[in-house]
């Protein structure tokens, strides 16, 4: 039937019970689902055995299924035309009254765009968003973990079903994700696993999303799909602009150029865009104490104590880091609202 008919269907029956519970001609009267398809489901009770022991396997595995039409489905999803009327998942998480945000980005990111998500994160994490990505290399992981360090909800859409974990050396981020959200997939237990199954995924990740933010992006590949998934659904859309020489960041310039994702440059840009400043109230986070320091961040806060405004090079000189690792860390504190940069390169404590 497909997931444009089948969402058709149970609208109009207003659930799947009132869909077997209807007739040929009740299915006949549903504008576009045709009688070719009318005549096949009308045999559905001899695909019936099939399709229990089907439910029987996908219970015996302790997979979990979320049905389209119900309150516990993500609502944003269950507004695509594409949405599938199954989702199966092993975790736990709640989707009602909760936002989330979509963070997707190239398999090989800079330094750069691992500190710019990391601390995009941090500084969203007061507002309790739920964090979705695609399990994948690079930022996907990236964001994974660090809304896992942060303490916040998260969801891996999955382009496979539960036979595997893919890429294999993300097994054990899937099993901590598993205890602090979900695994999601719509892909039934023994589907085949190839290229063609990136896409499907991506739909989950734009669908269920209030935001999708780009981190770093070629012009082409799965974070481009991602994104135009994203603004065909009609999604707030972001993108994280680099430098324009940087290949790496092609993508995000060109949603930009087309005017498809607004430039993101720090997590309040987010925070307005969604209104949760006016709707959703803030966790109180203490402004960082000295005991809460990282080690790297208690020696920039030593300097700071010295000298006060520091210039970024001399900075680096006095700690003994390189100074694209020192800024690095920097861009980081200024989005946890521990540092101010200033004209010229220079940096205060604040």
């Amino acid at each position: 039937m497909g997931w444009h008919r089948t969402q058709k269907m149970v609208t109009h029956f207003g659930s799947p019970e009132g869909i077997f519970q209807a007739n040929i001609k009740d299915w006949n009267d549903v504008e576009g689902l045709g009688a070719k398809v009318c005549k096949e489901l009308n045999r559905w009770k001899e695909r019936f055995p099939a399709a229990e022991k089907r439910a029987q396997q996908i219970e015996a595995l302790g997979i979990e299924c979320l049905f389209f039409g119900t309150p516990e489905y993500p609502l944003a999803l269950s507004f695509c035309a594409d949405a599938p009327l199954v989702l199966f998942y092993k975790g736990a998480l709640s989707f009602q009254d909760r936002s989330i945000i979509s963070i997707v980005g190239t398999r090989q990111n800079t330094p750069h765009a691992r500190a710019f998500c990391e601390a995009l994160i941090h500084g969203l994490a007061p507002y309790n968003p739920i964090i979705c990505s695609g399990l994948a290399r690079g930022i996907d992981i990236i964001a994974h973990r660090t809304a896992l360090k942060a303490g916040l909800e998260t969801i891996a859409c999955l382009a496979h079903s539960f036979d595997r974990i893919y890429p294999p050396e993300h097994t054990k981020d899937a099993l901590s994700i598993e205890k602090q959200g979900i695994l999601l997939t719509d892909f039934l237990p023994g589907a085949v696993f190839n290229r063609a199954n990136f896409p499907r995924r991506n739909r989950l990740i734009a669908g269920m999303a209030h935001a999708t933010i780009v981190i770093e992006s070629g012009v082409k590949g799965g974070s481009m799909n991602t994104a135009d998934l994203a603004h065909r659904y009609g999604r707030e859309l972001f993108a994280v602009p680099g430098r324009p020489s940087d290949l790496k960041s092609g993508g995000c310039h060109q949603l930009l150029l087309q005017q498809k994702a607004q430039v993101l440059t720090n997590p309040m840009e987010v925070v307005t865009a969604l209104g949760w400043n006016q709707q959703i109230k803030p966790k109180v986070i203490q402004k960082p104490l000295f005991i809460e320091l990282t080690a790297e961040e208690q020696q920039l806060f030593t300097q700071f104590s010295k000298e006060g405004k520091i210039h970024l090079d001399h900075l680096a000189l006095s700690v003994g880091w390189k100074v694209s690792a020192t800024a690095s860390l920097l861009m980081q504190m200024e989005m946890k609202g521990m540092v101010r940069a200033l004209p010229g390169k220079y940096f205060e404590w604040i």
